[in-house]
């Protein structure tokens, strides 16, 4: 776990030293400070649209965040050719492959963090402090983007950047519209059909488990043993891809 933690911090360092982070993060920031300009609403509907936007807006450039850092943990290794003297040590693939994500989760986190702390700033500035459902709405989002990160990076393990890159976008919207195909599917007869939606179901991560802003903008609180169930969701997905991620990283020559 040390070489693995090794490895994670370097990722960090990288990541930091992309400009891309920097300019999405900018980005994230001035869209939800923007969210502040809808005065002209009553105050209770200026309140929603101020947390509807500021949730929304740190998934989805956290979910930009997280893939770009994932394409590039590994083909900026070998392009780089530092991936060699890496694996010339005593470094395992798997310790590799598991540092990565741990490196590019940390730099999710501070993404979360920063943009959480202006969002927050915003609702001290209109006199309404976060309550407990507005963090365990960021914890979700927080694992919403861990798990896209190591999707990405498992990809990225056997395939092009290109396809990758177009891949997780696709699973992105996907994984977002899944549920609505969930009551779709209920109406179809063919067996056929069904059992391939049902597959599909099963085997897609469904990203709409973590959205539960939707609640939480409205006041409806969202039960812990919720949180904990999608948070085990979450958990077995990452597991699933870290372990495709080293199987075929192992397989890959570099």
């Amino acid at each position: 776990m040390k070489k693995a933690w090794i490895i994670a911090l370097n990722t960090f360092h990288e990541s930091l030293r992309k400009k891309t982070f920097y300019i999405l993060l900018v980005v994230a920031l001035v869209v939800i400070g923007a969210s502040r300009f809808f005065s002209f609403l009553a105050a209770e509907d200026e309140l929603k649209m101020i947390k509807d936007v500021s949730f929304s807006t740190i998934e989805f450039f956290g979910a930009l965040i997280a893939i770009f850092t994932a394409l590039a943990a590994v083909s900026g290794e070998i392009e780089k050719r530092t991936i060699y003297p890496l694996l010339s040590k005593p470094i395992t693939r798997s310790n590799f492959i598991i540092g990565k994500l741990m490196g590019q989760s940390l730099i999710i986190l501070l993404n979360v963090i920063l943009m959480s702390i202006f969002f927050i700033v915003l609702l001290f500035i209109k006199k309404s402090p976060p309550d407990i459902e507005t963090f365990k709405t960021i914890f979700l989002i927080f694992i919403e983007l861990v798990l896209i990160g190591s999707i990405t990076l498992a990809v990225a393990t056997f395939a092009t950047d290109a396809f990758n890159l177009i891949f997780s976008f696709f699973l992105y919207i996907v994984g977002h519209l899944i549920s609505y195909g969930k009551s779709l599917l209920e109406r179809v007869e063919n067996v056929v059909l069904k059992g391939l939606g049902e597959m599909l179901y099963t085997v897609i991560p469904n990203y709409e488990n973590f959205n539960i802003k939707d609640k939480v903008v409205v006041g409806v609180q969202v039960s812990w043993q919720y949180i904990g169930q999608t948070f085990i969701y979450g958990i077995i997905y990452i597991a699933i891809a870290v372990l495709i991620g080293i199987y075929f990283f192992n397989k890959r020559e570099v």
